[in-house]
């Protein structure tokens, strides 16, 4: 299982991500969060390998969350802007999807992760 949380100031785009992650085999939902800052303390309790993360948000950035952390989980980026793209593959994010999302993108973007993953394990099994 790939443990994930999702992070969005916006409450119906919260409960879709959750909503997909439920209904995605391989994924279970360690978290819901309404700030980075409430992301910050729920990494500091739960182990995660992958966040789903919206961009514009009130005090800090999705962005900008992502560039505080030391080892950050995997990331894809939800978000209504597709200006922040580059700078999101900069951050090595895995994925970056565009809201609002079809569940047909978000398998897309989970398989990418289960496949690093996976492959990822693979190398460190050699």
């Amino acid at each position: 299982m790939i443990r994930c949380i999702a992070i969005d100031d916006e409450p119906l785009a919260l409960r879709q991500i959750a909503g997909y992650i439920k209904k995605t085999s391989f994924l279970e939902l360690a978290g819901l969060c309404e700030s980075a800052l409430q992301a910050i303390e729920v990494l500091h309790s739960t182990p995660v390998d992958l966040m789903f993360v919206d961009i514009n948000m009130p005090d800090l950035s999705g962005m900008d969350f992502v560039k505080t952390l030391e080892n950050p989980p995997l990331v894809i980026f939800v978000t209504a802007y597709s200006e922040y793209a580059l700078e999101g593959f900069r951050v090595d994010a895995i994925d970056y999807l565009l809201k609002p999302i079809s569940y047909v993108d978000f398998l897309k973007s989970a398989n990418k992760v289960k496949s690093w993953i996976d492959t990822h394990r693979q190398k460190k099994m050699r």
